[in-house]
């Protein structure tokens, strides 16, 4: 059947176009496209060529049918699980051989100083409790990675094996030390966790429980916000060495009602919580963001009670609750509102911190270069330590640049806010001024734009995008 020229035109251009929509359609199954992205990019109403149609105005919803396929998925999840492998095993020497203080003669004294130092001794609790939170992961992420054709009985024997020989491995370098103490006790337990949590693995996958990741908002996540997830980890986890003093709070739960409040502790806990919840909004896709904030919430409060060195106040718990409703406010926004919002926020909370208990009688003023407290925890006057005034100074010159402001005028701005902030600091009682501060403000800014700069003049945003 012959066809005129007019109508061959008109289908070849047909064909060309359904061929040129289906290969955008499955470029979109890998990444799904951000609807306020997909908004931004449309043009103006009322602005078109003359004699040009209309173009259609339409933003593609995020649906399920754009996650990403199987085999992508599945290769995202091994991945991940494979970094998670290497933390937890960094993360087992380091707790085993903390704090690190070496004695190597016992090592060299000959195989009778290993049978008397590997002796079966009943361990205390905190060892079991450091067994458990080590080795139970361990084997989960062993097994997960394991292949499926090797079965059930074969992936429980393999992780059990594992675990004994990394077990052996760090009570035998535990030999080098003066304050650790190796038993042939932990590794058997240490061993049976992993198996434990090996068959735990494989019961839920026969099941039908299957591991999902977070839904992130670009497969290029932001730099900065991942730095600020872990300076919140190490702020609330540090020295990483668990204990059992946790059990207190069970046996005396008046414990934490009994302690005195302070407002500048409760400001400085509402700035981290609004930070950490900005971070983890531009990190993650609003399906995921709520279950991801509300983990990491209640393992910031666990962790101050499982881990050495750490201490549960009153004030933090407080200061999550006053940050919940403004998280939830920041997490409603749409950039760069929502930035703005975090960091008016961040700026009146630490003006708060400033100025409580506004008690300047101290007989001289305070200086110094750097900090003397601990990394991870509080002087006595309430001030931060190193590791929370590097998360909170890097958080706040992150929120300014992402609201759309110019360092070369912000960055004053910034520095000169922190610097009489320090001066305050100098006449409050109990607190020391110092650089430190400053410092993170210049740098953070320096990373920002030299970011910028390579991005091509862009701003790393939460949507994935580059402005």
């Amino acid at each position: 059947m012959l066809m005129p020229n007019r109508c061959k035109s008109w289908l070849h251009a047909s064909c060309s176009s359904w061929e040129h929509s289906t290969a955008q359609c499955s470029d979109s199954l890998l990444v799904p496209p951000d609807p306020l992205l997909t908004a931004q990019r449309l043009p103006p109403a009322g602005r078109r060529e003359p004699g040009a149609r209309s173009p259609a105005r339409f933003v593609s919803p995020y649906t399920a049918a754009m996650r990403l396929s199987a085999p992508d998925s599945e290769e995202a999840l091994r991945r991940v699980a494979t970094w998670l492998l290497a933390l937890t095993v960094l993360f087992i020497v380091y707790a085993s051989l903390y704090p690190f203080d070496f004695q190597l003669g016992r090592i060299t004294s000959g195989p009778e100083e290993w049978r008397r130092a590997l002796a079966w001794r009943r361990p205390p609790r905190s060892d079991i409790v450091a067994n458990l939170l080590f080795y139970l992961p361990f084997g989960a992420l062993v097994t997960y990675l394991t292949p499926r054709a090797w079965g059930g009985p074969r992936r429980i024997a393999f992780a059990l094996l594992t675990g004994t020989a990394l077990s052996i491995c760090i009570e035998f370098a535990q030999l080098g030390t003066r304050q650790r103490d190796p038993a042939l006790t932990d590794v058997v337990i240490n061993a049976l966790s992993a198996a434990l949590a090996a068959a735990g693995v494989l019961g839920l996958r026969g099941l039908g429980v299957q591991p999902s990741l977070p839904e992130l908002r670009a497969r290029k996540p932001d730099g900065a916000a991942l730095f600020l997830i872990g300076a919140w980890i190490a702020l609330h986890a540090a020295p990483f060495m668990p204990t059992v003093r946790f059990l207190r709070y069970f046996r005396s739960p008046e414990l934490l009602l009994a302690q005195e409040l302070s407002l500048g502790a409760i400001a400085l806990h509402f700035a981290g919580y609004v930070i950490l919840g900005t971070a983890l909004r531009a990190l993650l896709r609003p399906m995921s963001f709520w279950p991801v904030f509300a983990c990491a919430a209640a393992a910031s409060l666990l962790a101050r009670i499982a881990f050495r060195g750490q201490h549960l106040a009153l004030d933090e718990c407080i200061g999550l609750a006053l940050a919940l409703p403004w998280v939830w406010h920041v997490a409603q926004q749409v950039e760069p509102r929502a930035y703005r919002s975090a960091a008016i926020a961040v700026v009146s909370a630490l003006f708060v911190h400033t100025i409580a208990p506004l008690d300047l009688s101290a007989d001289a003023a305070r200086v110094g270069w750097l900090p003397l407290s601990t990394p991870a925890h509080r002087t006595a006057g309430g001030e931060p330590g190193p590791i929370e005034t590097v998360y909170l100074c890097v958080g706040l010159v992150w929120l300014t640049y992402a609201t759309g402001l110019r360092m070369r005028w912000a960055l004053p701005w910034l520095l000169t806010a922190t610097l009489l902030i320090e001066w305050a600091q100098a006449w409050q009682v109990g607190r020391r001024a110092d650089l430190l501060a400053p410092m993170m403000v210049v740098l953070a800014a320096l990373a920002l734009r030299a970011r910028s700069r390579a991005a091509g003049g862009g701003v790393a945003l939460g949507l994935g995008g580059w402005r």
